[in-house]
């Protein structure tokens, strides 16, 4: 018998360091001959600057992403022969990664609990695969700084889907207390902080949401933190290890940086950014690999990592549309129904499509949501449940309808597992913090984290170039939320390219009995759709632009934020106050007044009230979920209003579509009734004053 293995040991040629040549080396599926087109672009641009530490890489879902990642991984080792890791954001996408891995007999293994790290990986001989959890824990097995561990040397990390792992690594530097698992902490910190909520007249709300009335999350006054951080670290040190003795590494010496937020469900305590310098593996590590969607804003990315805004500025990417999948994209609160009810219609649909073996599945932002599709759809509603779930809709089991809620992610239905998607609703955050963020960056120009939620709920149903599916959108504030053009232009090409094309469609349906025979248009293949949407979408194929504003203010953030943590306040301030006076930056109202709270934190944390009031009463007077100055400004009537007509038609340029004009209307006035919480009828009272007139903001401004 001949022994090949012996014969190549032979014949030992050097390893191959550009990827393109690291692929052409390897053993390949049958059917696959040479890289998409657009991988190839993206190899090479990366070989060239491979040794940034810093690099973006931009790649369509379905447009082989996985393999790029781990030929860079490849040629890392090849070249340093240091090991590389490879984080990923749930343990379903792991399980891709390295079975995309054996496919091409590229070495990978997976980060195993509980156990030493591989040798094959600390000898650079094997990809090492986990989530993000695997780095980002207090008690990290690479290494925390200041502990007793030696922290692990790697060559590379790659961080795949880095626009949706954000949330990951902040959980992972956060303290959650919740009231069920603990509720004597729960009330001992209700107590210790209702005097402060009692201070700026907002006990009421305080005491709702912390009896599970009000469904909201509530900051804790900063100045108020600040004032009682050493009892709050007292009381926690002895008894932390029994909540989450994986985060207090992380948060003990850094308390002073971190919000406190209640909700009805949990207390959270969560840095203002990742302190991703504890972990020396990471910090020092010399090349750095995001794996991005093609979107504008990347700001996140510079927020949660600390990465270089300058090399995040200049992402690698392709203008190829490989990998984006046909999505015919329906809105029926632009159609002209006359009353027609259209969750009854949109259910009607979605059980015609089931019957037809064809997957169904709804997406909602919330649980409560989720309780009035019941009637017509399965509502898996733990992990493990969702999980089974979406293994029988891969498998064939079932085709739904089934209803998800707050699920936009790590949920991947190929091909018949979904030809029709319902996002019924806007998006809300995954966590306690995302909803904080959002209630104070609702209408931000850079609250990227909402277009990411929208755009990660729409992909869910297409996962490749070949696949094709419906995409329905319901209720007033998603269909309010994707017709302001500020919000379109946070998406990626593609997808802007497909709602044009769904609102153009949606504004030709007049009869309910259309929806149906429009849906079946695209299920069915009709070539004059398929036509259609192929043409229109040709249009997209560009790079995403950069939104260099986004990425300077985000470094400008993150400086401030290692100044204040290095105990250097007046220049944090100064950085926070020279972004301020940005003329680009002032444009933005609601980002201004996040800077000013966050400039009011640091004022408190070195003891000038004075100063952090004025700050405070800055960020409130633009958004009163911010929390209240202890001290409000006396009110000065503003004489001259000046013209609203301008205001108006200021209002109504913001749209592409009159019908989501209204529909935004509907969401934002929507909680104008008795059983409403005092905080939501208060916004959405400002919210009908600021389209009565749209300098509200302006009025509000010369009051302070």
């Amino acid at each position: 018998m001949v022994d090949f293995k012996k014969l190549r040991a032979s014949k030992v040629k050097p390893l191959p360091l550009h990827p393109r040549d690291i692929f052409h080396s390897l053993p390949k599926p049958v059917g696959i001959n040479d890289l998409y087109a657009s991988q190839a672009e993206v190899l090479d641009t990366w070989f060239a600057r491979r040794t940034d530490k810093d690099v973006v890489v931009k790649l369509h879902t379905g447009g082989g992403k996985t393999l790029v990642a781990l030929l860079m991984a490849q040629s890392v080792m090849n070249e340093t022969g240091m090991p590389v890791l490879y984080l990923a954001p749930t343990n379903q996408l792991v399980g891709q990664v390295l079975a995309k891995a054996k496919e091409y007999s590229i070495a990978a293994l997976p980060y195993i609990k509980k156990q030493a790290l591989p040798a094959e990986f600390e000898d650079g001989k094997a990809v090492l695969v986990g989530v993000y959890e695997t780095l980002f824990s207090g008690r990290s097995k690479f290494g925390v700084r200041g502990s007793y561990k030696q922290p692990v040397k790697v060559g590379a990390i790659i961080l795949d889907d880095a626009h949706v792992a954000l949330s990951n690594v902040r959980k992972s530097f956060t303290l959650t207390i919740e009231v069920r698992k603990h509720k004597a902490v729960y009330q001992e910190l209700v107590g210790r902080f209702r005097q402060a909520f009692r201070d700026v007249g907002r006990v009421g709300s305080f005491d709702d949401v912390t009896s599970g009335k009000d469904f909201g999350v509530i900051e804790v006054p900063s100045w108020a933190w600040q004032q009682k951080l050493v009892e709050i670290q007292d009381y926690l040190s002895p008894i932390v290890d029994s909540i989450d003795d994986f985060v207090w590494p992380f948060l003990r010496d850094n308390l002073s940086v971190c919000h406190c937020l209640f909700s009805r469900n949990a207390v959270t305590i969560t840095p203002i950014f990742p302190a991703v310098d504890l972990l020396p593996t990471f910090a020092d590590c010399p090349r750095r690999i995001y794996m991005s969607a093609t979107i504008a804003d990347d700001s996140e990315i510079v927020r949660t990592f600390d990465a270089s805004a300058a090399a995040v500025g200049k992402p690698i990417s392709s203008a190829s549309l490989a990998g984006v999948g046909e999505r015919m994209i329906l809105v029926p609160g632009l159609m002209k129904l006359r009353g027609v009810p259209i969750i009854n219609l949109v259910k009607h649909i979605a059980l015609d499509i089931a019957k037809r073996n064809a997957g169904v599945t709804v997406l909602v932002p919330s649980g409560e949501a989720a309780l009035k599709w019941e009637d017509v759809a399965q509502y898996p509603k733990t992990t493990d449940a969702v999980a089974q779930s979406v293994s029988d809709m891969q498998s064939g089991k079932s085709f739904g309808p089934v209803v998800m809620a707050n699920r936009y992610d790590g949920i991947d239905l190929a091909g018949n597992s979904c030809r029709l998607l319902v996002m019924d609703g806007l998006p809300q955050g995954t966590s306690d913090y995302d909803m904080y963020r959002m209630n104070v960056m609702a209408n931000s120009a850079v609250n990227s984290l909402l277009a990411q939620r929208v755009e990660q709920g729409i992909g869910r149903g297409t996962r490749g170039g070949a696949d094709y599916c419906v995409v329905i959108l319901t209720g007033e504030k998603l269909v309010g939320w994707i017709g302001r053009k500020v919000n379109l232009d946070q998406l990626t090409a593609s997808t802007r390219a497909q709602l044009k094309m769904g609102q153009e469609v949606s504004e030709e349906i007049t009869k309910s009995t259309d929806v149906h025979s429009t849906v079946m248009e695209c299920l069915d293949r009709d070539p004059d759709w398929v036509g259609y949407h192929a043409s229109e979408l040709a249009e997209a194929a560009q790079g995403a632009p950069v939104d260099d504003l986004a990425l300077k203010i985000a470094a400008g953030e993150r400086k401030a934020f290692q100044q204040q943590r290095m105990g250097q306040y007046e220049p944090a301030l100064a950085t926070l106050e020279k972004l301020m006076a940005d003329p680009d930056v002032a444009e933005d109202a609601e980002r201004t007044a996040w800077l000013s709270a966050s400039a009011a934190r640091i004022s408190f944390q070195i003891g000038e009230d004075a100063r952090g009031q004025r700050f405070q009463t800055n960020a409130f007077s633009v958004n009163n979920n911010h929390c209240p100055p202890k001290q409000r400004a006396q009110y000065r009537p503003r004489p001259v209003p000046g013209k609203q007509s301008e205001a108006i038609v200021k209002r109504l340029t913001q749209y592409e579509r009159r019908g989501s004009l209204l529909a935004d209307y509907e969401g934002a006035i929507s909680d104008l009734v008795l059983h409403a919480s005092p905080g939501r009828y208060e916004e959405s009272l400002a919210n009908l004053g600021s389209y009565l007139d749209s300098r509200l903001t302006a009025l509000n401004k010369s009051t302070v």
